[in-house]
């Protein structure tokens, strides 16, 4: 295959994983490009090869780097980002843009999901609102520097619904698919860190809302455990049918020293995300670094302690030392302990 048509067929294999399956593909590169459905499908058979003019078009219309493409099979990575930007619903754009890539990874025919969690995943704090809604403020207030939230304080009882409704559905799309969870202790602890300053920073307008979230916290830990024990994910307060297949695996390393990474693979096509600055998300297709960043997370796998399904013993000593940290916390933060600075 020319180089030409190898950067033709890499472009459309692109394509096609930011577009959903129930879309034409055909119609889509058709309209765009003002060409008859015949010339369309000979673009995607690689019968006729894209003019530059075309290459330009298609990779804006879809955000692919022209870069990326002729240097697929280099040293060079290039990434493509996703960054929160700075407006009053930035959240609502960063959770759809993370509702879109589950959509496409359900719609397709073959697919894995890995996620390296130095952080507890988003999708399994939308069960419990508190808990949410804390993240939000957390990240407003400390990562993104909205000038609004300076002064502002966390008020348990002020929970922003068009979040929680938006990542409720995340939620949702998560427990349907089957997926890899790559756990450490950092994973449960550092919310507790970002409760415990913001006591400590008396951040919290109520005396009570870090215990009140500590609560929460320890219900949501206990929900992700029963998950870990049956291997299969589900709403909290929903019953599971023994009918239930398994569709999530954790494995837990206490050696590990990758960040949050999420590696996703559909329909023969890699893709890594990689967590910048906290919230940011770089994105690329190249598939030197995508092997070797897949290869990095079956050692750890392998390694590892997997801790979901039978394996009832490690997961009970992962988990008890979670809620042994819990209680150190929660105990810090009964009202008439609080630390006046």
């Amino acid at each position: 295959m020319s180089k030409g048509k190898e950067i033709q067929k890499l472009l459309f294999d692109t394509i096609r994983q930011r577009v959903s399956q129930h879309i034409s593909l055909v119609h889509e590169i058709a309209e765009l490009l003002g060409i008859s459905y015949d010339s369309a499908y000979r673009r995607l058979r690689g019968d006729k090869e894209l003019s530059i003019g075309e290459i330009e078009i298609l990779s804006n219309k879809y955000q692919v780097s022209i870069d990326a493409l002729f240097s697929h099979n280099i040293s060079d990575v290039l990434f493509r980002p996703i960054i929160l930007k700075d407006q009053d619903d930035e959240f609502i754009e960063w959770l759809k843009i993370r509702v879109l890539e589950l959509q496409k990874l359900s719609e397709s025919e073959k697919a894995e999901l890995i996620i390296v969690a130095r952080d507890l995943p988003v999708f399994h704090y939308f069960d419990f609102p508190e808990l949410a809604a804390f993240k939000f403020y957390f990240w407003k207030k400390m990562l993104t520097h909205r000038a609004n939230y300076h002064d502002k304080q966390f008020n348990i009882n002020e929970i922003p619904y068009k979040y929680i409704d938006l990542g409720y559905r995340l939620l949702s799309l998560y427990n349907q698919l089957e997926s890899v969870e790559i756990w450490c202790q950092d994973t449960f602890t550092r919310i507790m860190q970002q409760i415990e300053f913001c006591r400590v920073s008396r951040f919290f307008l109520h005396k009570n809302d870090a215990m009140l979230l500590y609560e929460k916290l320890e219900t949501l830990i206990r929900h992700m455990q029963y998950q870990t024990e049956q291997g299969c994910k589900f709403h909290y307060g929903e019953k599971i049918a023994e009918s239930n297949d398994e569709n999530i695996k954790i494995f837990f390393s206490d050696v590990l020293l990758i960040d949050n990474v999420v590696f996703v693979m559909r329909n023969g096509i890699k893709t890594i995300f990689m967590t910048h600055n906290s919230l940011d998300i770089m994105v690329t297709t190249n598939l030197k670094f995508c092997n070797q960043v897949e290869h990095a997370l079956r050692i750890i796998m392998k390694t590892g302690n997997h801790i979901s399904g039978t394996s009832a013993l490690d997961c009970n000593r992962f988990f008890s030392s979670i809620y042994s940290r819990l209680e150190e916390l929660k105990k810090e933060a009964i009202p008439d302990k609080s630390i006046v600075l």
